[in-house]
This record gives structure tokens, sequence and C-alpha cells, in this order.
């Protein structure tokens, strides 16, 4: 039945943005209707850039050659995540970075895919174990 939904909700998205794209398909979108821009006074070494010329709804600040160093100072103690399950595809795994998990070890499981998770997370069903468990179903009533 989920999936029957979700199928219905796409077809109908469709259906309304096809409806909508239609009429208007050779007229412009006002997209800066109702913004508000305020006075720029650029300093050195930025120049002033008007809206038109710069594709904005609002003039901007803009420098053409400048060197800024990047900051990765809010970085810092980031890991990145955890790499891929041991018992995890090793080429279908590849690169993988896994969020790293705040659940004890006992709730820990591994469901054939590239991540460990936990139980509370396991029990979520989202849209890629959804397709999973009815392919499953599906080579199963084959069999």
């Amino acid at each position: 039945m989920q999936h029957f939904s979700n199928v219905a909700f796409l077809t109908a998205s469709s259906i309304v943005l096809l409806c909508s794209g239609a009429a208007d398909a050779t007229s412009a979108i006002e997209t800066c209707t109702g913004v508000q821009c305020v006075a720029v006074q650029c300093q050195k070494p930025f120049k002033f850039m008007s809206a038109k010329d710069a594709g904005t709804c609002c003039p901007l600040c803009w420098a053409e050659n400048i060197d800024v160093p990047e900051d990765r100072s809010w970085a810092k103690g980031l890991s990145g995540g955890v790499g891929p399950n041991n018992n995890a595809d090793p080429v279908l795994c590849r690169g993988v970075m896994c969020p790293p998990l705040g659940c004890p070890e006992f709730e820990q499981s591994f469901d054939g895919r590239c991540c460990t998770k936990c139980a509370s997370a396991a029990s979520n069903i989202g849209p890629a174990e959804f397709a999973k468990k009815y392919d499953d179903m599906k080579a199963a009533k084959e069999e």
C-alpha cells in the first residue's frame, strides 16, 4: 500500500507540474518580486556590480581576482564518519563514510548494506529499505 501511495503522489505531482508549466512556457518568471535590497558600499578590492550585471535581485560587491585562504577551523573535531561494516561488499561500499553510531554495541546491527545501524534506526523503514523488502517479497513469490 505504501508503494502505491508513493506512486500516486508522484504521478499527481508530475501532472500538476506539467499543467502549471504548460500555461506559462513562454513567459518569464519574475523571481525578485518582494525582495528589498539595501544600499551597498564596496571597499577595495571589491567593486560595485549592479543587479542586472550580476544576474541577481540586488546589487553586490564583487572581486574578480582575490585569494582568500580557506578557513577549515569549523571542522576541528569532526571525524568525517566511520568506514563501512567489515561484512559489507568491498566493491559496492568503496569510499563510503558512515555516520558515527550513538548507541551501545549490543544495539548495533548489520543488514547487508554498507553501514552498521543502531536498532532504533533499523526499525525505521526508508525508501531504500522498502525497495529491498519489496524485491525480497517479489523474489519469494516467484520461487
